[in-house]
């Protein structure tokens, strides 16, 4: 794996977890650069037909009680419920039905009680789920509004969805609209609330094949691409060139790297955005080479841990951290020129990586690099997340266990982290036939 995802992994207990995202705190300039590139769109998304499910989702839960003083979830969690669990059900075999967000935890949850609900699954849109996942890209659309319910362009997309099952549009679907609200209605009067729909099998199959993410007909299709493409106040950034961008890229030759040169070339606005992606990935692939291979020498010692300056004599990490203050010093300078409104890209990357921004030999720079995780993991909550490693000394260090990985090649030249070519990919590959 050359790229690290910012996925949800397994809960981590505040203040004696070790915090398994992010060990160096690279992710987020790196986000706010992709949301520059494109924004809305999120790694995470994989498959562009959620967005038909939250618009006919809109209407399934409008006028339904949304007092969160009285119930455990909203209706359109619980209509999250609904679709995932059907997908599940009737489809949970098919090929096809990939990205659906929150399926294994959806699945454990059926096979121990057969059933979703808030403690089991998802009580708010937020960390995984469709909703939580999609809810941004929804609202720039114009699909939703900030309330979750029908935004300006979320009828005429249930209008298109309707006609591709054969309704007479939006008004001949309204019966099939009207009996999934009742469920959702069924489903929030148990106590607490779960998913209770009141149908059979028949029932399940029919809420899949509506949504199922590789179902979507032509005019649904034409719908979404229009909305994707749209050059207007609603406009993706470089979504537009990233889309026609991917021509060129035959079966499994995609990557991000040569696709931001043709992007650049293609687009020469982005030029000064693509530098500076360009430069900050060259420092974050360096630093988190250099730590990968130190937790993996050091992963492999005994009970005495490792002597963190003996790094130095390893010739991958010697590679990995030289000259690293110039990448530094790169990566400022073109933060520098990029403008995101509210934060400073170029002080927030100075204030955590600063200590990198002098010449230092390989051994000093191991030491620094472990005392920088330890800083990052304390930041990331009020309580603080444990380090990977315990230490035996000043500069001796022991790899807990579940930390432990085996020695891979670095990768110097390539990226870390994803800038949303992969996601617009995907949407093309579903709208446009299959990329992937």
């Amino acid at each position: 794996m050359n790229t690290i995802f910012p996925f949800l992994t397994s809960y981590d207990p505040p203040g004696t977890s070790e915090g398994t995202l992010d060990p160096l705190g690279l992710y987020q300039i790196a986000d706010q650069l992709a949301m520059q590139l494109v924004p809305a769109v999120r790694e995470r998304m994989q498959r562009i037909r959620f967005l038909t499910a939250m618009a006919v989702g809109a209407l399934v839960t409008e006028g339904l009680d949304d007092d969160p003083q009285k119930r455990d979830a909203s209706p359109c969690i619980v209509w999250e419920w609904l679709v995932v669990e059907a997908l599940i059900r009737s489809m949970g075999d098919d090929s096809s039905v990939w990205g659906v967000p929150g399926t294994l935890v959806a699945r454990r949850a059926l096979d121990q009680h057969g059933y979703l609900d808030a403690r089991s699954y998802l009580k708010t849109p937020r960390i995984f789920g469709f909703n939580g996942v999609y809810k941004r890209l929804a609202i720039h659309l114009g699909i939703l509004d900030v309330h979750m319910g029908p935004g300006p362009n979320a009828e005429a997309l249930v209008d298109a969805w309707a006609r591709g099952l054969g309704f007479t549009g939006l008004a001949g679907a309204r019966s099939r609209i009207s009996s999934w609200s009742a469920a959702v209605e069924r489903s929030l009067g148990e106590k607490p609330p779960r998913t209770k729909p009141s149908w059979g099998n028949s029932g399940w199959d029919e809420l899949a094949q509506a949504f199922a993410p590789s179902g979507a007909k032509g005019r649904e299709k034409r719908y979404l691409c229009d909305l994707l493409l749209a050059e207007s106040d609603r406009r993706l950034g470089a979504l537009p060139a990233i889309w026609e961008l991917q021509e060129g890229f035959g079966y499994n030759e995609f990557n991000e790297e040569l696709l931001h040169e043709r992007l650049k070339q293609k687009e020469p606005k982005y030029g000064q955005l693509l530098e500076a992606i360009k430069a900050y990935e060259t420092f974050s692939r360096n630093m988190q080479d250099a730590f990968d291979v130190l937790r993996a020498v050091a992963g492999s010692s005994k009970e005495q841990g490792f002597s963190i300056p003996q790094i130095a004599d390893d010739k991958d990490f010697r590679q990995s951290v030289q000259n690293l203050y110039k990448k530094f010093a790169s990566a400022h300078r073109a933060l520098g020129e990029v403008n995101t409104p509210n934060v400073s890209l170029q002080n927030t990357f100075s204030q955590r990586f600063e200590t990198f921004a002098e010449p230092m030999d390989a051994g000093i720079c191991a030491l620094m690099l472990c005392t920088h995780h330890e800083t990052i993991q304390r930041a990331k909550s009020t309580e603080g997340k444990r380090p990977w490693f315990d230490r035996l000394g000043n500069n001796r260090i022991y790899i807990r266990h579940a930390y432990r990985v085996p020695r891979r090649e670095i990768l110097p030249g390539l990226y870390l982290h994803e800038y949303r070519g992969w996601p617009i990919r995907r949407f093309r590959g579903d709208l446009r036939g299959d990329l992937l």
